[in-house]
């Protein structure tokens, strides 16, 4: 097959772009992640993990995986949708999304460096509590799928309510209501399980509460298939709310 010497050019040029926005990722990925630090955000969830610790050794064997289940659902698969509010609005108040707007990075790369670096501190924290007493290691893959694409489902989620809201108050009755929605479908799980996998906390519960001998390929895959989907819809979301509402604004 003949390549017309242009076409070779734009080749060479998508790649450089790519290599270019890769690059500024990993750089604003590791800048958020130092400023997480210096938060104290890390802090706070390591003193979090050895209470979760230690309630954990407390409990009987037979009941720790289903409280380490909900432990990593309830409290650091969200922690992104809680936190990024705080640092998107931290951001708009010191001007820095202006600023960091007008300068040609672009915004998929922003938002998908705050994904990254919370659902980092999800992946650390769900690993230690499931894995150190035990309770997850028959399920070690379906645990961190499920906590990565939780995680970034409601970080992006999160980012998108973050965009709207000029207080901490608008912010959290936004993450509210989206998470009534998000949680209101839980309902269905008791109901009529296979149905109520279309939902991304389903979805979620299953990869985290199936022991691995109970697990098939193909629920797998539907479970992260479904997540994936949902993570998609929730991006594009965070990209045109902040398109909307901080960009063209």
């Amino acid at each position: 097959m003949c390549v017309s010497y242009p076409q070779i050019i734009k080749n060479i040029n998508r790649e450089n772009n790519m290599i270019k926005n890769t690059v500024q990722l990993l750089k604003l990925t590791r800048f958020d992640i130092l400023f997480q630090f210096k938060q104290g955000f890390y802090l706070v969830y390591a003193i979090i993990t050895v209470v979760y610790l230690l309630l954990l050794f407390y409990l009987p064997e037979t009941v720790r995986p289903e409280v380490t289940a909900y432990l990593i659902l309830s409290d650091t698969s969200v922690l992104g949708m809680v936190f990024v509010g705080a640092l998107v609005l931290l951001e708009k108040q010191q001007n820095v999304l202006q600023s960091l707007f007008i300068t040609p990075m672009k915004l998929s790369t922003y938002i998908f460096s705050k994904a990254i670096s919370l659902t980092l501190i999800a992946t650390l924290v769900s690993s230690a509590i499931g894995f150190i007493p035990g309770a997850m290691l028959d399920r070690c893959l379906s645990m961190l799928a499920s906590v990565i694409l939780c995680s970034l489902f409601f970080t992006f989620l999160g980012l998108g309510v973050s965009s709207r809201a000029n207080t901490l108050n608008e912010y959290f009755g936004g993450i509210l209501l989206a998470g009534l929605i998000m949680v209101v479908p839980l309902a269905l799980f008791f109901i009529h399980p296979g149905l109520s996998l279309i939902f991304p906390i389903n979805a979620a519960i299953t990869l985290l509460i199936t022991p691995e001998s109970q697990q098939t390929l193909v629920s797998n895959i539907a479970g992260v298939s479904v997540l994936v989907c949902w993570n998609i819809v929730a991006y594009r979301y965070a990209m045109n709310q902040f398109n909307k509402n901080i960009i063209h604004k």
